[in-house]
């Protein structure tokens, strides 16, 4: 630059690059979203559909005291036929859980161990009585899979961690917090009450 010439800035540069730079941040910040929007859509899909595979293991108690004594053989193939693919879920789901979380798979994999032992245990027994012949049969009260809820609990408990827009370490203490709030209005209800 010679002496008595003025410098400028190229603000018309200036401004296509700061256009620029932005465009490019957006489309990277909304690619980011989707991906992560997508992301979270199919581990919802995922934790759901694992969960709605040990329900239907579940019913199997039920599904084979139920079971028609009229045709005892068609009875055993249907019943193992859909045993068979609920096995096979809970085996994809189980190995699926390992690539998503370790924190999910983990409540899982501890809800599949009570599950088999629980209803697996009265999946053998029902197996021991005979078929239902007439409708007063269908009702099955002597069942008691109850201890399982806590590990759903547990499970769903994960889930909802893992897809959490918060970190994981600061929902269990929110949990925690969210507990004794809960406990201390049900005492204050409940000495009200008693008033």
């Amino acid at each position: 630059m010679t002496e008595g010439q003025e410098y400028y800035l190229p603000w018309p540069i200036i401004a296509a690059a700061v256009t620029g730079a932005v465009s490019v941040l957006i489309f990277a910040l909304t690619n980011w979203r989707t991906g992560e929007r997508d992301r979270l859509t199919r581990n919802r899909e995922v934790f759901s559909k694992a969960y709605a595979a040990i329900q239907e293991y579940k019913e199997f108690p039920y599904v084979i005291r139920r079971r028609r004594a009229s045709t005892p053989e068609e009875e055993r193939q249907r019943i193992s036929s859909e045993l068979r693919r609920v096995q096979s879920d809970l085996a994809f789901y189980s190995a699926w859980l390992r690539t998503e979380s370790h924190h999910v798979n983990h409540s899982y994999a501890e809800l599949l161990q009570q599950l088999r032992t629980v209803a697996g245990a009265a999946i053998r027994e029902a197996w021991l009585r005979p078929g239902c012949q007439e409708d007063s049969q269908m009702n099955v009260q002597e069942l008691d899979l109850s201890s399982l809820a806590s590990y759903e609990k547990a499970y769903l408990r994960e889930v909802v961690d893992h897809l959490s827009f918060w970190p994981r370490w600061l929902c269990r203490p929110w949990r925690r917090f969210r507990a004794r709030v809960e406990s201390a209005k049900g005492k204050i209800t409940s000495s009200k009450r008693s008033e």
